[in-house]
């Protein structure tokens, strides 16, 4: 029984397995995030600026939406990789479709993650669906002046396929 058990925790420390946390991931869908108008007040420092308290928050965003902060989600997009060593994305944007490159359009503010894989990160691949499960933070991130991210993800598994 020990046995079991033990082959059963190596296999989804490796990946090669789901743990059970997983089954307990809210699922959304990235217009779940989006169906509402949000245009962020541009921040008068030019560092980085974070704003992630209630009240600035709650003035755009709905209800519904605030409540999924610090929650375990699953969500499917595609992958931008933004920061990778070789085929392993450590950081990368969680997008809709893949319109939103270089050469398509540009998505609003609320329309992507900014997701950060926790351990070795994740494989990168290129149209692809992916479906995204870790921890949501909301809150609205400047840097150097520029717009970075509402919504960030600490990633925990990426799935690949059709979802």
């Amino acid at each position: 029984m020990k046995r079991g058990l033990f082959t059963v925790l190596a296999l989804s420390v490796c990946g090669i397995i789901t743990p059970l946390v997983f089954a307990e991931d809210l699922k959304l869908s990235l217009a779940d995030l989006s169906a509402f108008e949000y245009q962020p007040e541009v921040p008068e420092s030019g560092d980085k600026v974070v704003r992630g308290d209630k009240a600035y928050l709650m003035s755009f965003l709905p209800e519904e939406v605030y409540k999924l902060d610090k929650k375990s989600i699953s969500i499917t997009g595609y992958m931008m990789p933004i920061k990778s060593d070789g085929q392993v994305v450590k950081e990368f944007l969680l997008v809709a479709n893949t319109m939103a490159c270089c050469y398509g359009v540009m998505p609003s503010y609320n329309e992507f993650i900014y997701v950060k894989m926790s351990g070795p990160g994740a494989l990168a691949v290129d149209n692809v669906p992916i479906t995204l499960h870790g921890r949501l933070s909301i809150e609205e991130t400047w840097e150097n002046g520029f717009f970075s991210h509402l919504y960030a993800v600490r990633g925990q598994k990426v799935e690949i396929g059709n979802f």
